[in-house]
């Protein structure tokens, strides 16, 4: 048995982005839509008047299936769930990505993130087990301008447009792109429109765990058992822990964006071993930004994620969810 000293735990009071100082272009804030809500640093922080919240009792949880074969797995899979803590950075680029299609652009506004997860609790507590980074784009549509510049093929730059020049249409106008190193590559798609805002506490269904060939829940994920399945209650339903939070603090007003794979052209790609081993299908997110005082002022960020990925269980492939929730705060001056 080997016995490894404890791992050093993140500081996450302080903000993980500093922009460089640029007047011009500046960030153009207001055409990111709901996007602009995001920019910053979020984590787990023990919630207001509370000792819940932060690292070491968030309102997080992971439920994570593992294909295994072994004589001590003789199902084919095991669990390692746990609770959670992470740091979550958006940070604004001072421009835009334009797409041109000879008579109309449609301009993505962009902000990239990144997200380092560390466990709460358990043997490896405060490791590192999850790391990626993506982008967050918001689409708005517009007419194309005449040359490179907008000024047909004259020095300087113009606001001239193509002759006929007309905004193109799209069916989505939220994007999510993430980059995983386990060797995932998923692009999602969702909606933003004036439906999205909502008054008081948001409501937040519960998560689909059940694996695919099974009548109800298998032992694994009802049975209590402190590495592998700590907390079966939230095993059962991972968005429990939001609730959890509303219940603790509830919010006045709240901002909701959805994304999938199942959205559009949405699509995921894994590279040879995870098609072999754990191919991931398809990709829900769901993001609640909240606000305490009636404005948009949202200081409190909760999601959602669903994985659902193939493990090759009795030889045959089985659809598993990998549900992942979580309810951070932004960290002041972010």
């Amino acid at each position: 048995m080997t016995v490894h000293p404890p791992n050093t735990a993140p500081n996450l009071s302080e903000p993980l982005i500093t922009e460089p100082p640029q007047m011009s272009p500046g960030v153009p804030t207001a055409d990111l839509g709901p996007l602009q809500y995001l920019i910053g640093t979020w984590t787990n922080q023990n919630l207001p008047g509370t000792s819940m919240g932060g690292p070491q009792a968030p309102y997080a949880y992971n439920v994570m299936p593992l294909p295994q074969v072994d004589p001590s797995s003789p199902s084919g899979f095991i669990l390692k769930n746990f609770t959670y803590y992470e740091e979550l950075t958006f940070s604004a680029i001072h421009g835009s990505a334009a797409n041109r299609g000879g008579i109309g652009t449609q301009t993505a506004y962009t902000i990239f993130y990144e997200q380092r997860v560390y466990f709460a609790e358990g043997p490896n507590k405060d490791a590192l087990v999850h790391a990626e980074n993506g982008s967050l784009l918001f689409l708005r549509d517009g007419t194309q301008q005449l040359g490179p510049y907008g000024n047909g093929d004259q020095p300087g730059i113009g606001n001239q447009t193509v002759k006929d020049s007309m905004a193109p249409t799209q069916a989505f106008n939220v994007v999510k792109q993430v980059s995983v190193p386990h060797g995932n590559s998923i692009l999602a798609l969702g909606n933003y429109t004036g439906s999205n805002a909502g008054s008081g506490v948001p409501t937040i269904p519960p998560a689909t765990v059940q694996p695919e060939g099974f009548s109800g829940l298998p032992p694994q994920y009802t049975t209590q058992d402190p590495v592998t399945n700590p907390q079966p209650n939230f095993t059962a339903n991972p968005n429990l822990v939001l609730e959890n939070a509303l219940a603790a603090r509830k919010p006045s007003n709240f901002l909701e964006l959805a994304l999938s794979t199942r959205n559009g052209k949405g699509a995921v790609t894994n590279i040879g071993f995870e098609q072999q081993h754990a191919n991931v299908q398809c990709y829900d997110f769901t993001y609640w930004l909240e606000s305490f005082d009636g404005t948009d002022n949202y200081t409190q960020l909760q999601y959602s994620q669903s994985i659902w990925m193939q493990l090759p269980v009795g030889g045959r492939f089985l659809t598993f969810p990998h549900v992942t929730a979580n309810t951070l705060t932004k960290v002041p001056g972010s």
